[in-house]
């Protein structure tokens, strides 16, 4: 009985020093994976619930297709991942980027703030994590600029604003 637990412990102890869990970056991704909703569920208005969370889901399959179409498409890839098993970076695709984009959401009442909140997380997007992904080689753009991601961010968050105000009006216009 010793000799199968301290076989099964060895077996463990090395899986977890020879695999990604090691590695603080891995840990970063599987924070980043719950970090995000935590916070969104803390501040989200409650009265808006199902809109907003409504908002984000369509932002998180968004941005996990284009995640994959870009990996497929050679545009860039992920040396580091949280799951080798998935081509895409699912802590953005499905926390990071849906949650900051539902608050963005929420807290701008106004077109202008929006626009304001949007270019806003387009740059930290395009600007500051990337490099910073890049940077620790998380990401590799192959054919992509941070430039490019700024006005694809930007755009993205333009147009889905404006598809869910057309969603909301007409939800209150056959009320």
């Amino acid at each position: 009985m010793y000799i199968m637990k301290n076989n099964y412990y060895d077996y463990i102890n090395s899986w977890i020093i020879q695999s990604t869990m090691a590695d603080l970056r891995w840990w970063l991704l599987f924070l980043s994976l719950f970090f995000p909703w935590v916070i969104w569920w803390k501040i989200v208005d409650r009265t808006r619930v199902f809109e907003i969370l409504s908002y984000g889901l369509f932002w998180s399959v968004m941005a996990t297709w284009l995640d994959l179409l870009g990996t497929t498409n050679h545009l860039w890839r992920y040396p580091f991942k949280l799951l080798d098993q998935i081509p895409s970076l699912l802590p953005a695709d499905i926390a990071v980027i849906p949650v900051l984009y539902m608050l963005n959401y929420q807290f701008a009442r106004t077109w202008k703030s929006f626009i304001i909140g949007a270019i806003f997380l387009a740059f930290l997007f395009s600007y500051v994590l990337e490099p910073i992904f890049t940077t620790f080689r998380m990401l590799e753009f192959m054919n992509w600029s941070h430039s490019i991601s700024f006005i694809a961010f930007f755009f993205l968050g333009i147009v889905t604003k404006g598809i869910f105000q057309c969603i909301v009006k007409y939800k209150k216009d056959i009320s």
